[in-house]
């Protein structure tokens, strides 16, 4: 068997995801995580939201443009409901699934996928086996390890 053929030495594994990978996603303070499930089931403004949390207003306009629910009135003031709030943030700040890579595949983090290598160069020392080579969609140079043995 030669050492050196992706298909055979390096096995499917699921990367680490990026957190920028899902439309939503953020890194919520813990602060804000745990003060988050006592909010309670009323209409809060941006400030009064950001205040019960321990954050800034301009924060929770940022989330506001994220995905996090809220509503308008009338005279076109924003309201966000606390239970939604608690419940979008707790939905936030689960990690994304990993996606699974085939054998042969490595991973590029500017387009955030698995990709297969341009011009593979493998590289073995002692039970370690690494590929590098580069991203077919941009270039990048990607890598990838595995252990054998």
């Amino acid at each position: 068997m030669n050492d050196c053929d992706p298909a055979n030495s390096i096995p499917a594994v699921a990367p680490n995801p990026p957190t920028t990978g899902r439309p939503n996603a953020i890194r919520p303070p813990r602060q804000a995580v745990i003060r988050a499930p006592g909010l309670l089931p009323m209409l809060y403004t941006p400030s009064e939201l950001a205040e019960a949390l321990g954050l800034t207003a301009p924060t929770i306009r940022d989330w506001l443009g994220r995905g996090l629910p809220h509503e308008r009135d009338d005279g076109g003031r924003l309201w966000i409901n606390g239970r939604a709030c608690a419940a979008w943030l707790e939905q936030a700040r689960r990690p994304a699934q990993p996606r699974p890579m085939a054998a042969g595949e490595a991973y590029c983090f500017r387009c955030r996928r698995p990709v297969k290598p341009e011009n593979p160069v493998c590289r073995i020392n002692g039970k370690v086996t690494r590929w590098s080579g580069l991203c077919p969609a941009c270039g990048t140079a990607v890598h990838r390890g595995a252990r054998r043995g």
